[in-house]
């Protein structure tokens, strides 16, 4: 099955590295262009200038924003609209965590954590809601296995992401009848940047590899394959789920 997003733009947050930046390159596979965002505008420019070169067709531009500014994104939505045009599919994409014991955790870390993995996103769907005025749209939350599974320490993220997924079907059932399909994805243990100590821990790696049925670690196109698939026309009957891609480890005890 060939997917064919032409003449639909993707705005992706957290976009610069990682599951982000695989979303990113798929969607411009599939003849999207794509709006890339992050809090660091340099680091932002070179992942641009990157998948410019990988895409010399494709359309490619940057919105640098730091989310955790919640009361701004009105604005900043707004701008990124009127610069690049209309925006008909989101991937709310961005997310931060922050290890701590539950006894330990204040409440301002916990808030930090909040305010990005879930207020922002209820802010940036209700921005993108109001920019499409009845249009069809898109909207796809990266969210984690760890909104149904949880490891210690993992508090504040592990209710981010499960307050997500609910966040995702009461906009998914508020905004069926306005043609908007909102779904959420759930990965698992993925081989990213920011996994790759993890990887190299001996220990933990040996874990995860007899925790997830399929003994492996995910790969960033596997969910930016899947996150493709929920953009496209193929998944129009689809809204309101969570779709886990995880190796099976949701599946098994």
């Amino acid at each position: 099955m060939q997917i064919n997003l032409s003449n639909k733009t993707a705005l992706i947050t957290g976009s610069s590295k990682g599951i982000g930046l695989s979303i990113a390159s798929k969607m411009l596979a599939a003849n999207a262009g794509v709006i890339l965002n992050s809090r660091n505008d340099d680091e932002l420019s070179k992942t641009a200038n990157t998948l410019r070169e990988n895409f010399p067709e494709g359309t490619v531009n940057t919105a640098p924003f730091d989310l955790s500014e919640t009361k701004d994104i009105p604005n900043w939505f707004a701008q990124v609209s009127n610069n690049y045009g209309p925006i008909q599919i989101l991937v709310n994409n961005a997310g931060i965590t922050h290890r701590e014991l539950a006894k330990d955790i204040t409440q301002e870390d916990f808030n930090r954590v909040m305010r990005v993995n879930l207020n922002a996103v209820l802010v940036i769907c209700q921005e993108f809601f109001l920019q499409l005025q009845n249009r069809p749209g898109k909207i796809i939350n990266i969210s984690s296995l760890i909104s149904n599974l949880v490891r210690e320490t993992n508090i504040a993220y592990a209710a981010s992401k499960g307050a997500l997924n609910q966040l995702t079907r009461s906009l998914a059932i508020e905004w069926a009848t306005n043609g908007i399909n909102v779904n959420a994805i759930a990965p698992g243990f993925i081989h990213t940047d920011l996994t790759e100590s993890l990887v190299n821990d001996e220990k933990f790696n040996h874990w995860v590899k007899t925790r997830v049925p399929m003994s492996r670690w995910g790969k960033p196109n596997d969910i930016s394959s899947t996150a493709v698939f929920l953009a496209s026309s193929e998944a129009d009957y689809i809204t309101g789920q969570i779709i886990y891609v995880d190796g099976g480890t949701i599946a098994t005890i």
